[in-house]
């Protein structure tokens, strides 16, 4: 393992000695993450405020005088129009309503996404409602039916969630999906560039020749993948809860009850065991995404290669936490705790629920325990592969096979000769080749004396220990 350590370090090292890397990884998320959840809920909350207590001209045709006036009383300032229909696709005015053969017609242009058209046509639904509220109560009093006729009971709606459920709100959910996001994308950064870059860079053939089994130089790389993977997600977690806290105190005050419902709130309430599992949880499925990415960026023959192969896997694991949100609709078996991806993001959400079980979390862990395993050898299997290491290089005939070195004597792993290149022959050269007379096979050149021809001939090396 100590080998496997020395490459940990050493790519680690790489990485923190990148300080764009460094920032844009572990630093970027914590800063942006708070503005990304409360600027975006404030400046909704605050345009929504403006529009509702805004006076907006709205065009009408055959309106009532009944109506009219309720309209002005919700700060809606009617306008006689011939087509209030056309007007409003037109874009002249944000609402139209229409009075004919008794019924309202209500125009917005509602197709387009939350726009302020939205929320006149709420004001006008609004006003309308309260006015045929206010005609029904006079129709029963001339009737000399009590008011009370209307409401004959109330309905009240509870929440019966857990406390921890309760308590979680919106940010219970999100605390997941941007966890895995997260380790996907600083997991991403590390492997991409400690294989398929290194590649580019000529580095890995160099590293591949050390007497380092293949197998602790796959762990190394992985595990540098992971450790940074977990920073990632840590730095990305941290940035969530604090813009969930932003978010629940400052909208709160600065939108005032008008802002419910529109800033995220709910906390992260975890006990110490809780919070151990959830981090087992997130290192499992780190070392499962590291070392799938090693193994792809591995294959890879270049870094932009690399990263069209680890694109679909990040879908992969997208697809499933998009379910997440549909939990409440299905009911949760065993078996779905073996889905790889799709188990993690469902442990994460019952531990923040506290409704994991322990059948649940042993189930989670053993699977998704194997699948890094089974990654794992597969990143051992692709750097055992000389002609998937070297895909972008020197055709593999032209290389030590590096089965050949990683066998040599004493467990050095190097390779007896070095690398080396053949002699060309006659019949390559393209004729007989003249033949060589005593004493002028080699010319001084500077007075400098020839260089030494060994037995193994010209492209020969030979490659010392340790190098």
């Amino acid at each position: 393992m100590e080998a496997a350590l020395r490459v940990f370090r050493k790519e680690l090292l790489q990485v923190f000695r990148d300080r764009k890397l460094v920032f844009t990884t572990l630093l970027l998320p914590v800063l942006l993450m708070p503005f990304f959840m409360f600027a975006p809920t404030l400046l909704m909350g605050r345009l929504v405020q403006e529009a509702a207590a805004k006076a907006q001209e709205v065009a009408v045709a055959g309106l009532p005088e009944e109506a009219w006036k309720a309209l002005e009383a919700a700060r809606i300032k009617p306008v006689n129009d011939p087509d209030p229909e056309g007007a409003v696709r037109e874009g002249r005015y944000p609402a139209g309503v229409v009075f004919r053969e008794g019924v309202y017609r209500v125009y917005g242009r509602l197709a387009a996404g939350f726009t302020e058209s939205q929320v006149v046509v709420e004001k006008v639904r609004g006003a309308l409602q309260t006015l045929k509220e206010a005609q029904v109560a006079k129709a029963l009093q001339r009737l000399g039916v009590p008011l009370e006729v209307l409401t004959p009971f109330g309905v009240e709606v509870v929440d019966a969630s857990p406390p921890k459920e309760r308590a979680g709100g919106l940010l219970g959910f999100l605390v997941p999906f941007f966890l895995m996001i997260f380790i996907l994308i600083g997991s991403q950064v590390v492997a991409v560039d400690a294989t398929a870059g290194e590649k580019e860079k000529g580095t890995l053939e160099a590293l591949l020749v050390a007497p380092i089994p293949l197998f602790q130089v796959a762990l190394g790389k992985t595990l540098a993948t992971v450790a940074v993977g977990l920073l990632s997600g840590v730095a990305g977690l941290l940035g969530l809860l604090l813009g969930g806290a932003v978010s629940a105190r400052l909208g709160a005050d600065l939108l005032g009850a008008s802002g419910e419902g529109v800033v995220p709130g709910g906390r992260v309430d975890l006990d110490g065991g809780a919070f151990l599992a959830l981090f087992l949880s997130a290192f499992l499925f780190a070392l499962l995404v590291g070392a799938v990415m090693v193994a792809l960026g591995l294959y890879a023959r270049s870094f932009k290669e690399a990263q069209g192969y680890v694109a679909p896997l990040q879908l992969l694991v997208l697809l499933p936490l998009l379910f997440l949100q549909f939990r409440g609709f299905f009911e949760v078996e065993a078996w779905h705790h073996l889905i790889p991806f799709f188990n993690v993001g469902l442990l994460l959400d019952a531990l923040l629920k506290g409704s994991a079980t322990p059948l649940e979390v042993g189930f989670t862990w053993a699977s998704t325990l194997v699948y890094a395993l089974l990654a794992l050898g597969l990143a051992v299997w692709v750097f055992g592969r000389e002609d998937v290491v070297f895909r972008n290089s020197t055709p593999s005939e032209l290389l030590v096979p590096l089965h050949d070195g990683l066998a040599g004597e004493g467990g050095g792993g190097l390779p007896p000769r070095g690398l080396g290149l053949p002699l060309p022959q006659e019949s390559e050269l393209g004729g007989d080749a003249p033949e060589a007379r005593p004493g002028e096979g080699h010319h001084e050149e500077d007075g400098k004396p020839p260089a030494p021809v060994g037995e193994e001939g010209l492209g020969h090396r030979e490659v010392g220990q340790g190098a």
